[in-house]
């Protein structure tokens, strides 16, 4: 009698915490159970057939109790598995137990064979689906499976099966019965080998395949006792009960849990090739010299020779299908390997394509342009006499505000048609073109004279200043170039660094110029870097002053405000002018912590003269201030933290401040200072008369005082009619607009006597009082030293 195979295989999903101690106690339970069954069997008939059909019971529900607590039910090989349990058990108990043994049913028997070799056929159903279900070829899955079941079937033919069939005397549905268990578990070997080679470390996998081989044995020996007209024995129960027990011990061990995906191992596996070959050699060698050497029944008649050659041509078939499928896996992973290379070989030439030239234009960038500069220098050095390479930094001036009216889109639109201008009408063979990044380009001469690259530098100019018509619109960019040439040049990044400070001072000196690099730019350079380090040290230590400057009431000589004005005194060293470093500090950004400073120190000396003698004073603060988002709470927040009124605070800006952005930049700084004169802060003006003054635009901004620019005070004479005449309009102007006025650098007694007579009201200057020390404005409030003057 033959048992079900009722192996199972759940997914790697966490199992109870007592899993690995239910596997155990099952094992050890199910063991002694099987061990003793022969012994039971003898002492009572009934007693045996209990054991079956309870081993076989629990079996059946280890299988499915794992299936469900793997979430497998849903997929057909466990759902397979599971049936052939069920049909095994039912098998077992209804039509062997109670109808054959019990009941002594004459059809029992027959019911009971055909519900066997059916689960037999599911669970083979069942491991060739999971066979198949194997990351992997399909068709190498199967053919592993049939050269391990053809190798295995040869022998097992020549000395089970074979003499089985010859010996036995079973004809009809009992010789059929009794040669489909053994084909289908040899097939089912094949498969479950086939899994182990690919899965054999996993311990779920080994008891499994430890139940297959006491299934294997039970059938086997089985066989034997065919052949020998003997009834089955012990060997062919413990056998049998042997493979239920192990099977349901795989399904409950813990191990399972890593086992949802089944993987397939190299098809060049060591494994796999020394089985194959072992049985490739072994099988048909050891079936050979089993019929010669012994008295195997049937091995000599012409059937059993032939059935021996059909395996051994069966093998030889399946390794040749084999070996060709494994020529195809390389062929095709020498395919892979190839279109791999190429692709490798593609990535790195666009990775170094790219890694030396600029996405958006696709001319060289800075890496590619050190090189071609690095080039230059050496070919020139091989050749005495070259004159040494000359480079071009050009820069488009006012490119930003291209950006932030029609968007960066346009911004790229019009870099790539200055790309194509350049490269059309500037650029000739030999010469390198370089973006170096956002509006910068460069150009590289090789070998140019002085008067060559001015010239080159004079078409860039002109061939740019043309209109751009980009998107129904007109654009028109002026450029910047900065020059070197002439000189040796050491390095890329001293070419680099010099051809820099040419453009810099080019766009410093109006923007639309060409300067040529001299080495007292770079002496400059270093020495605003000095100074740049120099402020920084200077913001911490303590160097800053402020001074004060009367303003003076022409009418009665008193004074009605102070400016106040930063001074820097580094110790051990002449003081620096502040139009030397305070253009230093708004590029660097130190301006928002010194005027920050400036206005609290401003606000500190300015409470005391304000509550004694009323009066205001004037903090000069830049657009790099304005721009900072809590500006207008830090002014307000000053004048709390000192107790002074707002209307004690002029703050003072000049119109280029609010001019030199965009218009929408310029609406949101005229707003912060609407904001501050709401609060009673007063907004001053600085060099009226000068740079953009428009009438129009005067009406819009938020100004409750001009200071006239000193240029008008100093030519401002009785012989000066001009001059007289247009001091007197801006100052008839501002009294219609009901706006202050404050003359600035009033050095003579004349030009006091003159403006009095224009009916000018303030003024401030050397005449009344140089910018002094907040000790000294103590000293002029108390003494007020120009009241008889006035």
């Amino acid at each position: 009698m033959s048992r079900l195979p009722l192996g199972a295989f759940p997914s790697a999903l966490s199992r109870p915490a007592g899993g690995s101690r239910v596997w155990a106690a099952y094992l050890l339970l199910g063991t002694a159970l099987t061990a003793a069954a022969p012994f039971l069997a003898s002492v009572s008939p009934t007693l045996g057939v209990l054991v079956w059909v309870l081993l076989q019971g629990a079996s059946a529900t280890a299988v499915i109790a794992g299936a469900r607590l793997n979430r497998l039910t849903g997929s057909w090989p466990w759902r397979l598995l599971c049936a052939a349990s069920v049909l095994a058990w039912l098998s077992t108990t209804l039509f062997w137990a109670a109808g054959h043994v019990w009941l002594e049913l004459s059809g029992a028997m027959v019911l009971y064979r055909a519900g066997t070799l059916s689960a037999y056929v599911l669970s083979l159903a069942a491991l060739a689906m999971l066979n198949l279900r194997v990351e992997g070829s399909r068709a190498a899955a199967l053919l592993d499976a049939g050269i391990i079941t053809v190798g295995v079937a040869m022998p097992f033919w020549t000395f089970l099966v074979g003499p089985m069939i010859d010996g036995s005397g079973h004809t009809g549905a009992h010789l059929a019965f009794a040669v489909a268990i053994p084909v289908i578990d040899l097939f089912a070997f094949g498969l479950l080998m086939r899994l182990a080679l690919d899965n054999g470390r996993a311990l779920w996998l080994g008891l499994l395949s430890a139940s297959y081989v006491a299934l294997f044995a039970g059938d086997g020996v089985y066989l034997l006792n065919q052949v020998a007209a003997q009834p089955s024995g012990p060997v062919s129960t413990i056998g049998w009960l042997g493979f239920s027990v192990l099977s349901g011990a795989a399904v409950l061990h813990p191990s399972l849990g890593s086992a949802r995906r089944l993987r397939t191992a190299p098809v060049s596996s060591r494994a796999r090739v020394v089985t194959f070959l072992a049985l490739a050699l072994l099988s048909p060698l050891g079936s050979g010299l089993g019929r010669a050497l012994l008295d195997v029944p049937g091995a000599h008649e012409p059937f059993g020779e032939l059935v021996t050659t059909a395996f051994t041509v069966l093998m030889a078939v399946l390794l040749v299908l084999r070996l060709n499928t494994v020529a195809r896996v390389a062929e095709n992973r020498a395919g892979e390997l190839a279109t791999a290379l190429h692709q490798q070989e593609i990535l790195q030439r666009s990775l170094s394509y790219r890694a030396l030239h600029d996405p958006l234009t696709g001319l060289a960038n800075r890496t590619l342009l050190g090189q071609s500069i690095q080039h230059a220098i050496t070919a020139g050095a091989a050749v005495p006499g070259t004159p040494p390479p000359a480079l071009l930094l050009l820069d488009l001036d006012r490119f930003k505000d291209v950006n932030d009216t029609y968007g960066h889109a346009v911004g790229d639109e019009l870099l790539t048609h200055v790309t194509h201008r350049l490269n059309t009408t500037v650029v000739t063979d030999g010469q390198t073109l370089a973006r170096l990044g956002g509006d910068e380009f460069a150009l590289l001469l090789p070998a140019a004279t002085a008067e060559d690259a001015l010239a080159v530098a004079q078409r860039i100019l002109a061939g740019l200043r043309a209109p751009y018509r980009l998107g129904g619109r007109e654009l028109y960019v002026t450029t910047s170039v900065g020059v070197l040439a002439g000189l040796p040049v050491a390095s890329p990044s001293e070419a680099l660094r010099d051809a820099d400070l040419a453009l810099y001072a080019a766009k410093n000196a109006g923007k639309d110029q060409v300067t040529v690099f001299d080495p007292a730019l770079r002496h400059a350079q270093l020495e605003r870097t000095r100074l740049t380090a120099g402020l920084r040290q200077a913001v911490e230590g303590g160097e800053l002053v402020l001074n004060y400057q009367p303003v003076v009431n022409l009418a009665g000589g008193e004074i009605r405000a102070v400016e106040a004005l930063l001074r820097w005194s580094p110790p051990g060293s002449r003081p620096v002018p502040p139009d030397v470093f305070i253009p230093i500090a708004e590029e660097t950004g130190l301006i928002v912590p010194i005027g920050r400073w400036v206005l609290e120190q401003a606000c500190a000396d300015a409470h005391r003269w304000h509550e004694q003698y009323g009066i205001s004073v004037t903090v000069n603060i830049s657009g790099r201030q304005l721009r900072e988002e809590d500006f207008t709470e830090m002014v307000l927040g000053t004048l709390a933290r000192y107790g002074l009124p707002e209307g004690a605070l002029v703050l003072e800006i000049t119109e280029s401040m609010l001019l030199a952005t965009t218009p929408a930049e310029t609406q949101r700084l005229i707003a912060v200072l609407t904001a501050l004169r709401e609060h009673g802060v007063r907004i001053a003006m600085d060099d009226f008369g000068t740079g953009y003054s428009s009438l129009s635009y005067l009406r819009t901004l938020p100004v409750d005082i001009l200071k006239i620019d000193r240029s008008f005070t100093t030519a401002l004479t009785d012989d000066d009619q001009r001059t007289r005449a247009f001091t007197k309009a801006i100052l008839e102007l501002a009294a219609s607009l009901r706006v202050d006025t404050v003359v600035e650098g009033v050095e003579l007694h004349e030009q006091a006597v003159l403006l009095q007579r224009m009916g000018c009201p303030l003024a401030q200057g050397y005449l009344f009082s140089p910018p002094v020390s907040a000790l000294q404005i103590d000293n002029l409030l108390s003494l007020n030293p120009w009241r008889h003057a006035a």
